[in-house]
């Protein structure tokens, strides 16, 4: 009897030791393992301004772990869910940002050079000369219609032929103009510079002193073979006209320009005297 006993009794203490073991064995297998914390650096490259950015990306992992206890009564199913998460460090490329661009308009100022040939009745007494030439107007950056006023000097060269009687001559003209922008041609140089083609014109005021003008008729006081007046030593006034066109290339507040005009005038005794002057200049806006 003693024996069948301690047999027993050394089985159920096995039996004991056996489901303990599964169940801290069943236990430990649960516990849930810890986060990452490592860094995945990620470099995207290109050309571009470049900025750091931290960024932190949640990646949910789901893991079933099933654990099924047998020794127990009744038997019980355990579920057990994981949740890791995951630092990622995100090198962003930056594209420059596009200035907006700026055609010129509005308000300028501008000045010139260049010569100026004589015509009509100052052709055979005088020559070419230098000129100079300022303006003031306005014109919008896509406008076709513009205003401008500006003065013009010129100083005609003398003709041998007549020199003895003249020397020195001097032109002002003050012109008011209007300005039309002809729609053409803008983008021959791509969206900047812009390209620009005009037409000018409008009333003039010129005044000269020392300017041989040819005479409608013969006079007694006319000189040479084309019956020259010989020019007043005070500064002589008469009212005309100017007409003429031109081409510019403008960026930013700039302005290249080049164009010619014909400034012309009459008096009582000679016919239509004329000046074509041929000016570059700039104008900023």
């Amino acid at each position: 009897m003693k024996t069948l006993y301690s047999s027993k009794v050394l089985v159920s203490a096995a039996t004991l030791i056996a489901l303990g073991s599964s169940v801290a064995f069943a236990q430990d297998s649960t516990r849930t393992k810890p986060r990452s914390t490592r860094r995945i650096p990620i470099s995207k490259e290109a050309p571009g301004e470049v900025a750091n950015k931290m960024k932190t990306d949640t990646v949910m992992v789901y893991r079933t772990d099933t654990l099924r206890l047998t020794q127990t009564m009744p038997p019980r199913v355990d579920t057990v869910r994981t949740t890791s998460t995951v630092m990622v460090h995100d090198t962003v490329t930056m594209a420059p940002m596009m200035k907006p661009m700026h055609l010129p308009g509005g308000l300028y100022f501008g000045v010139g050079g260049g010569v100026s040939a004589p015509n009509g009745s100052i052709y055979n007494p005088n020559n070419a000369g230098p000129t100079a030439q300022a303006q003031l107007g306005w014109e919008g950056a896509k406008s076709l219609l513009g205003l401008r006023i500006d003065g013009n000097w010129t100083k005609p060269g003398e003709d041998a032929l007549y020199s003895q009687y003249q020397a020195d001559p001097d032109v002002v003209n003050l012109s008011g103009d209007v300005k039309l922008n002809l729609p053409f041609f803008h983008h021959l140089f791509g969206m900047a510079p812009r390209f620009k083609l005009y037409g000018i014109g409008g009333g003039s005021y010129i005044l000269y002193k020392d300017l041989p003008i040819e005479s409608k008729v013969v006079c007694a006081a006319c000189k040479g073979p084309a019956n020259v007046i010989v020019g007043d030593t005070d500064w002589q006034k008469h009212f005309g006209w100017n007409a003429g066109g031109g081409a510019s290339i403008g960026w930013n507040r700039t302005e290249i320009f080049a164009e010619a005009r014909v400034i012309a005038w009459t008096t009582d005794v000679s016919r239509q005297a004329r000046q074509i002057p041929f000016v570059l200049g700039i104008n900023l806006f």
